[in-house]
């Protein structure tokens, strides 16, 4: 409280101003970067496709189609994105930083083969039948931290092979 307030302001002192540096380039934040979209590899047909021989048959074969359809895997520098269901209206997606173990299985020759990532909630998501299966397995170590492709043994001998082409 001022008992006797005086109408005359205080006088403002220019200073010249600071410079004020840009962001480290530790703290740039890199664009996300598509490394894959597609759906599954067409190979996960193949089995369901020769069962058409017989009259049962005919049910896996549209349920691999429709996943053919449906699904879509979805890559990046950032994330892990699967959309699926119905139209592939359900959408999932992780960071990478949630990734704490990766499981995976070659199929038909290593031109596919399914991952399974734990996150560190416990949950589990699954990739079946990912196309260009060596590149994106090893996309995707060098992109999870740094303790997780040791503890899940990677790399392996097709890996290896892979690496030296």
């Amino acid at each position: 409280y001022n008992p006797q307030p005086s109408k005359a302001r205080p006088k403002k002192s220019k200073q010249p101003k600071e410079k004020v540096k840009g962001p480290s380039a530790a703290s740039i934040i890199v664009p996300e970067q598509t490394f894959f979209e597609g759906p599954p590899s067409i190979t996960e047909t193949l089995i369901p496709g020769l069962s058409l021989f017989t009259v049962v048959g005919v049910i896996p074969f549209t349920a691999s189609l429709a996943r053919q359809a449906w699904t879509r895997y979805k890559i990046t520098n950032r994330r892990i994105e699967v959309a699926s269901g119905f139209q592939g209206k359900d959408v999932v997606q992780i960071l990478w930083r949630e990734v704490y173990d990766v499981k995976w299985l070659r199929r038909y020759g290593g031109a596919a083969g399914d991952i399974v990532f734990t996150l560190k909630d416990d949950s589990k998501l699954e990739m079946r039948s990912v196309p260009e299966f060596d590149r994106n397995l090893a996309f995707i170590m060098s992109q999870v931290d740094e303790a997780v492709p040791d503890a899940c043994g990677y790399p392996d001998k097709p890996a290896l092979e892979f690496q030296a082409k």
